[in-house]
């Protein structure tokens, strides 16, 4: 049995520590203001996918 794959929610946080990165990568610096913002949800949609697997795991681990 396949669990759906949902998106992994992205709070307020993981958007600002994105939004850092961007402005501190030196390349990123001549991205446009919508193109520095998609990598940033990029970058917030793996801290966000991060804490998600991490919060399956220890759900699955308190069932073993």
């Amino acid at each position: 049995m396949e669990v759906p794959i949902k998106p992994p929610i992205i709070t307020e946080m993981d958007l600002i520590r994105a939004r850092q990165i961007v402005r501190a990568l030196a390349p990123l610096k001549r991205l446009s203001c919508d193109d520095a913002e998609i990598v940033a949800r990029a970058i917030a949609g793996s801290f966000a996918e991060g804490r998600q697997r991490g919060l399956d795991i220890a759900k699955f681990d308190l069932q073993a």
